[in-house]
């Protein structure tokens, strides 16, 4: 399947301006997929990208490079950065604080307009996790306009927390603007989150 002709990757060429995106996924070569897209799409434009991870970046960055990303050219002209994020969530409770701190860590040294994909709390496999992610999106979204930015947070929908996984699914769809579902072409979806308003 060419990139071209996935729904979720023509949704994401016609985005303009500034959003907050969320990507759901259950099979991690659609979000690669996804996620390469966006970065280059922002690459093309001149943007600043930012890449967070709890992961190791090495493994982050083979990912990207499997997908036509020239990584290293980029990191070189310091239009790219994989940012390692701490994997404990336990100093992050100061929902604006940690994003802001984080944002200003992240683009030292780098132009705006960025473009920033990735999670800052790293757990979302506890109830607890969960709950703090949520306060994290929401604080996030409702103060979105300040951050001047496009935003992707993703998601493995099999991580979510079990118990009560439809129930964060649809808070994560209310705190983003967009929403990409990386799936098997057939099942995959990209739509605006207001469409979703008028059924409540």
């Amino acid at each position: 399947m060419s990139p071209e002709n996935y729904r979720p990757t023509k949704f994401l060429d016609q985005m303009e301006g500034n959003s907050h995106i969320v990507l759901l996924y259950d099979d991690q070569k659609y979000a690669d997929l996804i996620i390469a897209r966006y970065l280059l799409n922002g690459l093309n434009k001149g943007e600043s990208c930012i890449f967070f991870t709890s992961d190791d970046p090495k493994t982050i960055e083979k990912r990207l490079s499997a997908y036509g990303i020239d990584v290293d050219s980029y990191k070189r002209a310091n239009s790219l950065r994989i940012f390692r994020i701490e994997k404990s969530d336990a100093n992050k409770r100061d929902a604006l604080g940690t994003l802001k701190s984080i944002r200003e860590e992240a683009t030292r040294g780098m132009k705006p307009p960025y473009r920033f994909i990735g999670r800052t709390i790293t757990d979302t496999e506890t109830t607890e996790g969960m709950k703090l992610g949520l306060v994290v999106e929401r604080t996030g979204h409702e103060h979105f306009e300040s951050f001047d930015c496009t935003q992707m947070c993703y998601y493995d929908i099999s991580a979510i927390e079990q118990t009560r996984r439809d129930e964060w699914i649809s808070e994560l769809l209310k705190n983003h603007h967009h929403v990409i579902y990386a799936s098997e072409p057939d099942k995959a979806v990209a739509f605006e989150t207001m469409l979703l308003e008028d059924e409540e």
